[in-house]
């Protein structure tokens, strides 16, 4: 199944295609709607006020979407991390993630908040580099802060930011971290703005960020479907599995690569800890999780000396992937 990511980007997409039309079939056919009385953020709002003109039309751009960021993991995993031989590995598995789930299978914010966070990882590879690092840090921050406004969930990623500079800039300076406050500063402060001239409250967006992250919304999760815990607990397996692999190859691996998989890493499982200490409003960070998630897992299938145990967790995803999207069908 390897091969066909090696050297093949034709046979390569359309294998994906055709693997995510399956998974997305009933979601053209009968499309899922956002429920009107969930809490959003206010750029969430917006973006659905566009989409949810016609049903069809906001399955079409969360598909789209999709397939968007699976392009862009492809330009990250080329330029930075992952063998050029199976760099197409990544996005496959990024798209068995986000198709997974039913709820993903139409437009949210958190398609846009993991635009906003791709773009993010782009400016803070460019500070490892030192490209005009303070411009970096800035826009990382701003991109990364302008991800909550589109999913409230995104929030928590804040805290990859300082992480993230530890990690990748070496030594930091007291002006990183004023400008990296500063980017992630100056969305909310337009916001606020924004909300004194309409609301005369400028902390109306600060009662919706509370709103969306806490209260309480039962369509989200499919009231806690076994079978979704199930795919995360395996998930997270594999993950662990990957995590093996990088620790035991740090005496060999590039000083680079160590640190950019550790920063995965973190993200992965701060992603992780969000979504079960708050089921009813993390479930959007499903594709801000599936970034790491795919970058980590893809290295191992591809990298791993074990191919038969890899083989078997890859061809197990995949399965669990269909199981999930179809678990209603199959159950009656």
């Amino acid at each position: 199944m390897f091969g066909i990511f090696k050297k093949n980007p034709t046979t390569a997409i359309v294998v994906s295609v055709l693997i995510a039309l399956s998974l997305w079939g009933r979601s053209f056919f009968r499309p899922l709607q956002v429920v009107d009385d969930a809490p959003m953020m206010p750029l969430e709002y917006w973006l659905m006020r566009l989409v949810e003109v016609n049903l069809f039309i906001s399955t079409v751009v969360a598909f789209t979407f999709m397939y968007i960021l699976a392009f862009m993991l492809i330009q990250l995993s080329s330029r930075h991390f992952f063998a050029l031989g199976q760099m197409y590995l990544p996005p496959f598995v990024f798209i068995l993630i986000c198709s997974a789930f039913p709820i993903q299978q139409c437009m949210n914010g958190s398609y846009v908040a993991s635009l906003f966070f791709l773009l993010s990882l782009f400016q803070l590879f460019k500070v490892y580099r030192n490209e005009r690092a303070f411009a970096s840090i800035f826009l990382a921050s701003i991109f990364l802060s302008l991800a909550s406004l589109f999913s409230a969930s995104a929030m928590f990623l804040l805290v990859i930011l300082p992480i993230a500079l530890m990690l990748l800039r070496t030594p930091t300076e007291w002006r990183d971290w004023v400008i990296a406050l500063g980017g992630v500063t100056l969305p909310y402060l337009y916001a606020f703005v924004a909300y004194m001239f309409i609301d005369n409250d400028g902390f109306t967006i600060f009662y919706m960020l509370y709103d969306c992250l806490f209260a309480s919304s039962g369509w989200i999760f499919e009231n806690g479907r076994l079978v979704e815990w199930i795919y995360l607990a395996y998930l997270t397996l594999v993950v662990l599995c990957a995590v093996l692999m990088l620790t035991r190859g740090l005496l060999t691996s590039r000083v680079k690569v160590q640190k950019i998989h550790l920063l995965f890493v973190w993200i992965f499982f701060i992603a992780l800890i969000v979504m079960i200490l708050l089921p009813s409003s993390s479930v959007f960070l499903i594709p801000l999780m599936a970034t790491p998630a795919s970058v980590l897992t893809a290295n191992y299938f591809a990298l791993t000396r074990y191919r038969r145990i890899s083989g078997f967790l890859f061809y197990a995803l995949i399965l669990l992937t269909y199981a999930v999207q179809y678990f209603d069908v199959v159950s009656g």
